[in-house]
């Protein structure tokens, strides 16, 4: 088979991902034989542990996989139904000797299929990261289209169902538990993606009055792609929001790793403020074990929220990438490093394998379960936290983070960016683009009247100040995104309009499209 024809481009920074109409029974079984072998002959697993989402082409993927594999003598450990990637990370941590494979193309589009993968002791593997390069070896596996040896001895398949298991946990790391939510009225939108059961189950347990939207899974989306972030696919919830009366709302995407707060008026609460509310719970669970606590915040942070976070732990600036900030947190482990956020409604932590021994480790991963109750708690505890961050996320102006498309020429990516940073550094920016270890930020952060450093000390309220952040994605193709933040309107519109005429430039050569 001739490599234009082997889509190589599925081959992503942190996973495998593309359209299924890219792949074939051929392609499919080289793939799977590819990560079969890696994940046997390189790592040294002989278990896997099994999860899919709800979009429609990982069932059959998953399927494949289940007759394929026992015959190169590896263990099965599978959940047949639609689970969250956090619900197979909580199984995976059950089978900590194991690799793992998630079918789920996370928040892309019905007609996106992949595979997120870990390994032993919970790592993700990812391009260049990873024995012998990770999903590079991968591809390279591919290329030459290796399989494992078959065996004479069949592998075993096992079906394992951990939800009461997780949810047992969740509660008790959150603290919550039967009544204990009683009186919360709270809109739930799982955009017919997997999180659906699990974070009803959970909430409904704990006494709270759930109202669904989109519940069942339904690898269609009818309501739109399964990401909060896009409007048009929340605007059922926002409806919702305004013509009810709930506390507040949670928004969930298609494999129900990321999280979204909605404030009872429909506002989209920056998952950098609810972090911010939740910090002195998180920070308490680990006084004990660390004597400094640190936590980690994406380039697109909003500055008034990492100076309340600064209160609580330091806060470190991280590139974005989920694969990237967890294998982070692991490293920085024994340095007192616990958790993070991406303004994209990822929260990461460093979860214990036993809530009450903390001495047997930790696994660096998402749980929206965990903080979907912690986020419910601290709300009932306290709702002045949630109007007082609402106010102050209305202080200031922002644009979400919005992406220019350069499919016709993704050779122009660098030379865009860095057309915008030097219009930034005329313009008086400060740049940033190192994280506080000295390596890359994979992303550019040009400040206006704001320090390199933001600590709970920094003061933000007598001057005009501005953020933009800009980075090219790697987990959609051949795509840059920017994100602009400011205290002033005038000027987060005017720092956008500079950013679009550079970007029109290129749209007008025919180099990119919005």
């Amino acid at each position: 088979m001739a490599q234009d024809e082997l889509n190589l481009s599925m081959f992503k920074a942190y996973d495998i991902r593309t359209k299924e109409e890219k792949l074939n029974a051929g392609i499919i079984r080289r793939l799977l034989s590819s990560v079969a072998c890696y994940m046997k002959d390189t790592l040294g697993c002989s278990t896997i542990v099994m999860g899919h989402d709800a979009r429609l082409g990982v069932p059959g993927l998953m399927q494949e996989a289940l007759d394929m594999f026992p015959y190169f003598g590896l263990d099965l450990i599978v959940n047949p139904l639609q689970i969250s990637t956090p619900q197979f990370y909580f199984a995976c941590m059950q089978n900590p000797k194991a690799c793992g494979i998630m079918f789920t193309a996370s928040h892309n589009p019905g007609e996106y299929v992949g595979m997120k993968m870990i390994m032993p002791p919970m790592a993700p593997i990812t391009y260049g990261s990873g024995p012998e390069g990770g999903i590079a070896k991968i591809k390279e596996l591919y290329v030459e289209n290796k399989a494992p040896s078959l065996t004479a001895n069949l592998g075993k398949v096992t079906v394992k169902r951990y939800l009461d298991q997780y949810m047992d946990y969740s509660m008790e790391l959150a603290k919550t538990g039967i009544h204990s939510l009683d009186g919360l009225d709270i809109l739930c939108d799982f955009l017919s993606g997997a999180a659906g059961t699990e974070i009803t189950e959970a909430l409904t347990y704990c006494g709270a009055n759930v109202k669904t939207l989109h519940l069942v899974p339904n690898g269609r989306f009818p309501a739109g792609d399964p990401n909060p972030i896009i409007l048009s696919s929340i605007e059922d919830a926002q409806n919702h929001m305004k013509d009810g009366d709930y506390d507040f709302g949670l928004l969930f995407d298609g494999d129900g790793d990321r999280m979204d707060v909605m404030a009872s008026n429909s506002l989209q609460l920056a998952p950098s403020f609810n972090f911010s509310i939740l910090m002195p719970q998180i920070t308490a669970l680990y006084r004990t074990t660390y004597p400094h606590i640190s936590t980690y915040a994406d380039v697109k942070a909003n500055p008034i929220a990492q100076r309340i976070q600064a209160h609580y732990a330091s806060v470190k600036l991280i590139r974005n990438g989920h694969s990237f900030i967890k294998e982070a947190l692991m490293d920085e482990q024994k340095t007192g490093t616990i958790a993070a956020c991406e303004e994209s409604g990822h929260y990461y932590m460093n979860f214990p394998y036993d809530v009450e021994d903390p001495s047997k480790g930790y696994a660096a991963v998402e749980s929206t379960m965990f903080f979907a109750l912690l986020t419910a708690r601290c709300y009932l505890e306290n709702p002045q936290a949630y109007k007082r961050a609402a106010e102050l996320q209305k202080s200031v102006y922002r644009e979400r983070e919005w992406p220019l498309y350069c499919e016709a020429a993704p050779e122009k990516m660098p030379q865009i960016l860095a057309d915008v940073e030097k219009r930034m550094k005329e313009m008086g920016a400060v740049v940033i683009d190192r994280m506080d270890d000295g390596s890359d930020l994979d992303a550019t952060l040009m400040r206006f009247n704001l320090p390199e450093r933001i600590d709970g000390g920094t003061d933000l309220s007598k001057t005009k100040w501005a953020q933009v952040a800009q980075r090219i994605s790697r987990s959609e193709d051949a795509m840059v995104r920017w994100e602009v933040v400011s205290n002033d309107k005038t000027e987060c519109e005017r720092l956008n309009s500079i950013i679009r005429e550079i970007a029109d430039g290129y749209v007008e050569k025919g180099f990119a499209r919005y």
